[in-house]
């Protein structure tokens, strides 16, 4: 009997230590889940936003509801991308606020990783941020917060991040119809290929003639310096066609490149030429990259249909379709 109570005293107490256990983490998790507003960005409709990174200064401006680049308002901004930006840093918030806050040197504010200056148009609130570890510290205006949360990833943005360009088309693998890669020339040969049926079957059909069924087989004609040839599509084709289809845009690099001097700065004045023709639902449809210098970093410079916007293609894409062999 004494032994029966003794494992119950024992039982009631793990239950009552694991019972303050959880009551305890509940608390903390309800503690961690708290914000804090930023205060001076409540109710704040942003119009005009400066902000500065380790790459310099960016001033961006909004009238009806679209964005610009302050310095050059022929710069193509992507206002849904910026607005998304500017959202986020409105809604920024903090895990407390400092009421008594020690010098700004001590967060490293002195020296702040970022400074954002927002204005909508009556009242500016300038804000700067240091990460410290895994703490960043805020001043808004005169008022110093701290929060473990991420800031906004366009921070650490400069203006190419915010410039809009056109995508490569997408084309499926049926409707490509001719790929000029350089001085190839790949065009789609659709040929009536005819088979015999199976001869008991054909038997059984007729007595006097064979059964025939035809059917499309792509096949395609090759033009290069060795002359014209048909050949069925094989695993070099598939790598081929499938990089075409596929070469992927990391990022923008500049936009207004029109003249010869800029281009050469990114070995678009002599660049390798792909030109890809398609068919789609209303007809049919082409698109053109230019490939030029690597841009040191994982990437090729790269233009399309020679609009002046300088996209920066994965590398591996780019030297898998040089690397492809299409001759005899």
């Amino acid at each position: 009997m004494k032994k029966q109570t003794r494992n119950l005293c024992i039982a009631a107490a793990a239950f009552i230590v694991l019972g303050g256990a959880y009551i305890a983490l509940a608390g903390q998790q309800t503690e961690e889940e708290e914000t804090v507003a930023i205060e001076e960005l409540t109710d704040l409709d942003v119009t005009d936003l400066t902000y500065t990174n380790t790459e310099g200064t960016w001033h961006l401006t909004k009238t009806d509801d679209a964005w610009s680049y302050a310095d050059d308002a022929a710069c193509p901004i992507d206002s849904t991308a910026v607005q998304e930006f500017v959202d986020e840093i409105e809604e920024i918030t903090a895990d407390r606020k400092l009421d008594n806050p020690d010098a700004d040197a001590d967060y490293g504010l002195d020296a702040p990783d970022y400074t954002m200056e927002l204005s909508d148009g009556s009242q500016t609130v300038t804000v700067t941020a240091s990460v410290q570890d895994s703490v960043t510290y805020l001043k808004a205006n005169d008022t110093v917060y701290a929060t473990t949360a991420y800031l906004p990833e366009g921070l650490d943005q400069g203006l190419n991040g915010w410039i809009e360009y056109e995508n490569i088309p997408y084309a499926t693998e049926d409707s490509l119809t001719e790929i000029v890669w350089g001085d190839t020339t790949v065009t789609r040969v659709l040929e009536e290929e005819t088979a015999s049926a199976d001869e008991s079957e054909a038997s059984e059909a007729s007595d006097s003639e064979d059964e025939t069924e035809e059917e499309e087989v792509a096949k395609w004609q090759i033009t290069d310096a060795s002359g014209t040839r048909t050949i069925e599509q094989d695993s070099t084709m598939d790598t081929f066609l499938n990089v075409v289809r596929n070469l992927y845009v990391l990022s923008c690099a500049d936009y207004g490149v029109t003249d010869t001097a800029r281009k050469q700065t990114y070995g678009l004045d002599a660049p390798q030429t792909l030109k890809v023709s398609y068919t789609t639902e209303d007809g049919t449809a082409s698109y053109t990259i230019t490939i030029g210098a690597s841009d040191g970093n994982g990437g090729y410079y790269a233009m399309l249909d020679d609009n002046g916007i300088v996209l920066v293609l994965e590398a591996e894409g780019v030297d898998t379709l040089r690397s492809v062999d299409l001759s005899a």
